[in-house]
């Protein structure tokens, strides 16, 4: 009877060394001088993940990171959408921050009250904050945005234009008085244009 003879086993990998991946060293981005950590409501529905984090604010972002704007941070993997809460001092969190990736918008689009009511109707129905925060505020658009703050836009002391349908009394300008750019809303309103309100 003849042998069939079998080949070699193939050497084996597991000693073979592995080149070390490396990793891109990032640059050190300086935080702002004033109030450098910013607290994020980040837009993750987990329960688990339902509070705020901790982000560095880097210095060219200083004047744009105000609280109530729109951000856009690193979590995990992903860079996710949030809304920037408040600004310390000082973190609660031993490690270090990551860096806001950036400010979307420095329009203070949700306001301490908004934050408040948000965090109650979450705890009340037992929803998490960014649920409610997502259909609370409206989504961003960036259009309005430039027009509303482009140079020759229409202010508080913008006259009505001609042509104006009806004259405004100092009672209905009082009546208008709490609500911010009340006064310009009325103005225009009179004047027969149409503005946006929300």
């Amino acid at each position: 009877m003849s042998r069939v003879s079998t080949p070699d086993p193939q050497p084996s990998l597991l000693d073979v060394p592995v080149p070390a991946r490396r990793r891109r060293a990032r640059p050190a981005v300086p935080p702002a001088e004033r109030r450098p950590v910013a607290v994020v409501a980040v837009d993750r529905s987990s329960p688990h993940l339902d509070r705020p984090f901790e982000y560095l604010v880097p210095a060219p972002a200083d004047e744009a990171a105000r609280p109530g704007c729109r951000v856009r941070v690193r979590f995990g993997h992903q860079d996710l959408d949030g809304y920037l809460i408040e600004r310390r001092d000082h973190p609660e969190h031993d490690g270090t921050l990551q860096p806001l990736r950036r400010v979307v918008s420095d329009e203070q689009v949700l306001t301490p009250t908004v934050l408040d009511l948000c965090r109650r109707v979450a705890r009340r129905w037992a929803g998490t904050l960014p649920d409610v925060l997502r259909l609370a505020v409206p989504p961003r658009h960036a259009r309005t945005e430039k027009e509303q703050w482009a140079p020759g836009h229409a202010g508080d002391d913008a006259a009505p234009s001609s042509g104006g349908r009806a004259p405004l009394t100092p009672e209905h300008l009082a009546a208008w008085a709490p609500y911010p750019h009340g006064a310009a809303y009325l103005r225009r309103v009179a004047a027969g244009e149409a503005p946006r309100a929300v």
